[in-house]
């Protein structure tokens, strides 16, 4: 006998089928229905932001890198170029702020050197409260998307695509990473790339570091020089034509860092430039195989000629630039190096507003001299109209004193430096600097998951600025009786320095 039929022999069923006592179930049932659902969206929503920053949670598909540091291994799916992405990535303590570490022409598709040669975790640590964002593979490509495939296959290449927003849709939704107002660092091939993908998405990334890159590359020597690169490490003879099209072609515009400087400037943002002097140290000797010393000395010598230029073309712009000084060869020391003296540079200007005025170009390692700063104004600022009169100088003198900027001509200029004291130099690549060591960090071991000592929160001091004053000549002092402001008594204000 069956229990059913048991069950109908008892009347348990008869029961059941009454309505005061079928209904009352029903909607018992339901109402439990409903409240899991929402139990289950609530978990949901505290997992999601718990997720936000936690460097010692494990992200879904993840796994803790070798490098340790609280690096993790995801795979990111990239629709526009049908494959996954490998991106190492160390979450922030809590912040939304994001670090991009592109990597060179021979970057690996399982690995970024950003955890290798350069142990980019360390010198951002835990103090510095970003997420480093460190995408593997790319070589060859320029982080670019190609108009055609990539070698003998083909293969479809989307790397600006991926950068800019497949790879941060995925940092959002799993490590609490703002779309925008993040950084980007390129070096060598990703270095003018990294300058182009600001210039383009000035929303995403509000400050860019380049080092010992190439920035002029439309024109003769820039296409031999892609085409060359491109066809020694990847075999990627077609690239001449598949990535950007013909040579010459607006596409090629588009994508020299060189010839969109200005983008900067209107968006506010701040480039920090440095490359080495092509000289090798005693310790990159010994680091590089004889039969590539040669080759590590020439790229340099080029990017520092190609950075050479592009301080110019940045000083003609009148872009907010933070030039490092370096020393060395194009090799990963340099970059180390790079990477450490620009840190606080970097974090500074992610922590303060944007900046949208024009910029002197001032050497990062130095301060403007209040004793020299008069006659160091007239080399930097912009020409002023020549006065034909004294009165119209002494005019001139007085709207300088009301002012709150220095301002000459149309533009507005504010002196950007970090550093020791020293004399301002536009444009300077000083070979002067000293290596300085990456943070420490401790390191779990065993099944423990990674760990690194968040340390003791950076703070970066504001440097004194000094504000000029241009004064005509031949005028008698301003002394208490006769002050400045009087009409019929024109005057030489004293020079003041401002703290």
């Amino acid at each position: 006998m069956g229990l059913t039929t048991a069950w109908s022999r008892a009347g348990f069923l008869s029961v059941l089928a009454r309505p005061t006592v079928l209904r009352p179930l029903v909607i018992g049932v339901a109402a439990s229905l409903v409240l899991f659902a929402l139990t289950a969206m609530l978990l949901t929503q505290t997992k999601a932001k718990a997720l936000v920053g936690h460097p010692e949670i494990l992200r879904p598909g993840c796994t803790w890198d070798v490098s340790k540091n609280y690096v993790q291994n995801c795979k990111v799916w990239s629709p526009s170029q049908n494959k996954f992405v490998v991106v190492q990535i160390r979450a922030s303590n809590g912040s939304d702020k994001g670090v991009y570490l592109l990597d060179g022409m021979r970057a690996r598709d399982d690995r970024s050197a950003w955890t290798t040669d350069v142990q980019a975790a360390r010198v951002y640590d835990g103090s510095t409260d970003t997420t480093l964002v460190m995408p593997a593979g790319g070589a060859s490509t320029f982080n670019t998307d190609w108009q055609g495939g990539a070698g003998a296959a083909n293969t479809p290449v989307k790397q600006e695509t991926f950068l800019t927003s497949e790879l941060p849709a995925y940092l959002q939704q799993q490590f609490g990473v703002s779309p925008s107002n993040n950084a980007i660092v390129g070096i060598s091939m990703s270095a003018g790339p990294a300058v182009t993908l600001a210039e383009k998405h000035p929303e995403q990334f509000r400050v860019v570091q380049a080092m010992s890159g190439y920035y002029q590359t439309d024109n003769p020597l820039g296409w031999l020089g892609v085409f060359g690169t491109q066809t020694v490490v990847s075999n990627y003879t077609n690239g001449i034509v598949n990535m950007w099209g013909l040579p010459g072609s607006t596409a090629w515009k588009d994508n020299d860092a060189s010839k969109n400087l200005a983008k900067l400037k209107e968006n506010g943002q701040v480039l920090i430039l440095s490359s080495g002097n092509a000289m090798l140290t005693p310790q990159e000797q010994a680091k590089i195989a004889p039969q590539d010393q040669i080759s590590a000395i020439l790229l340099e010598a080029l990017a520092a000629a190609s950075t050479v230029l592009l301080q110019l073309q940045l000083k003609q712009a009148g872009v907010s630039v933070i030039t490092l000084p370096n020393y060395g060869g194009h090799d990963w020391d340099n970059w180390n190096r790079g990477l450490t003296s620009g840190r606080d540079q970097l974090l500074d200007v992610l922590r303060k507003p944007p900046v949208t005025t024009k910029t002197t170009v001032i050497a990062a390692n130095e301060l403007p001299d209040p004793t020299t700063v008069t006659s160091t104004a007239a080399t930097t600022s912009e020409p002023s109209t020549t006065a034909t009169s004294v009165d119209e100088r002494v005019a001139q003198v007085l709207a300088q004193q009301s002012a709150t900027t220095t301002s000459s001509g149309t533009s507005t200029e504010t002196t950007v430096v970090s550093g020791v004291t020293g004399t301002p130099q536009a444009g300077s690549n000083s070979a002067s600097a000293t290596d300085s060591a990456a943070p420490s960090s401790t390191v779990a071991t065993g099944a423990d998951a990674p760990t690194i000592d968040a340390g003791t929160p950076t703070t970066v001091a504001t440097p004194p600025s000094a504000v000029p004053s241009v004064t005509p000549d031949n005028l008698p002092p301003c002394t208490a009786e006769h002050p400045v402001g009087t009409p019929d008594v024109p005057c030489t204000p004293v020079t003041v320095a401002a703290g």
